[in-house]
């Protein structure tokens, strides 16, 4: 019969090894799910508030009559090249009323704008659809040139050039009829 409660004995103490587990696995949780939900999580990133711009966009005449202006409320950041680049976005947007057109190439975005004060030049870098996009000819190259230069000129006084780029590369020409290796003169512009 000794050998009977060494058994039962034997029992009693995995049970109580098994309770004394549980109960110390239950506080482990227990103790974690209150270290968590203490925590404070990490607050999401603020992102830079928009402000709203008024500016003069210009867009060719349906009629090709010459360029025709649209005054639009845009939403944009700090910082003239940010202001630039959203006022040409507005551009690629297209105009609001249907009297006119864009001659910007649907697609047509613009990558990156850098401003250098010193020479008063704006360099405005845009992915390659604003080439390969073009629909060509003259009269087409000339309102894309003229409604990019005629709407930075008039909201941005102190820009006095502007350069194309293409993929971060100057280009030669938009569409083969006009000379864009070079800033191009926004007051002179023809």
């Amino acid at each position: 019969m000794r050998k009977d409660k060494v058994i039962i004995s034997g029992k009693n103490i995995i049970i109580v090894l098994l309770v004394v587990a549980i109960v110390i696995v239950s506080i482990f949780l227990i103790e974690k799910s209150t270290r968590l939900s203490n925590v404070q999580k990490t607050p999401a990133p603020v992102e830079v508030p928009e402000q709203t711009m008024s500016v003069t966009l210009f867009f060719a005449g349906r009629d090709a009559s010459g360029l025709l202006s649209e005054t639009r409320e845009i939403a944009v950041r700090e910082g003239i090249e940010e202001q630039v680049k959203g006022v040409i976005r507005a551009l690629a947007q297209g105009p609001e009323d249907d009297k006119m057109i864009s001659a910007l190439p649907q697609g047509t975005d613009v990558i990156e704008v850098f401003w250098v004060e010193e020479s008063q030049t704006v360099y405005v870098d845009f992915n390659r659809v604003f080439i390969s996009g073009h629909p060509g000819g003259g009269v087409s190259e000339y309102y894309t040139i003229s409604m990019i230069l005629r709407t930075i000129s008039s909201n941005f006084p102190q820009i006095r050039k502007l350069q194309f780029l293409v993929d971060g590369y100057p280009v030669e020409t938009i569409a083969g009829h006009y000379d864009t290796t070079g800033p191009l003169d926004l007051l002179n512009w023809r």
